[in-house]
């Protein structure tokens, strides 16, 4: 039993700090980093567009629209939420399935 409690406390111990790390290394990333690699992404789907607003106050909104599932499921496993939660301030992700080959994704990013 005492091994099983050494076992999780030292898996809690190295998840804290992994987690701690990324956070640093993602640091220095400025926001326009993260857009480029979002739209990198965006690129690599057929018919993918994005656009990027700024709704004043602080409050910026990137649209990537006319994207099938099939799109979003890869840019999903290739890091958009990652990306998406390295942005500075409160970030909200919101995917709307209009059918299978119309998906909406809204990244609201407050600051």
């Amino acid at each position: 039993m005492k091994r099983y409690v050494a076992l999780i406390t030292v898996s809690l111990v190295l998840t804290v700090a992994a987690v701690a790390v990324a956070h640093h290394a993602a640091a220095g990333i400025v926001d326009e980093d993260i857009y480029a690699m979002i739209d990198a992404l965006v690129a690599d789907t057929p018919h993918g567009e994005m656009t990027l607003d700024d709704l004043g106050g602080g409050m910026t909104e990137i649209t990537i629209g006319q994207v099938t599932l099939v799109s979003v499921e890869r840019m999903i496993e290739d890091d958009l939420l990652t990306y998406a939660s390295m942005l500075d301030g409160a970030v909200t992700v919101q995917i709307t399935f209009e059918d299978p080959r119309n998906v909406e994704i809204l990244i609201l990013q407050e600051e």
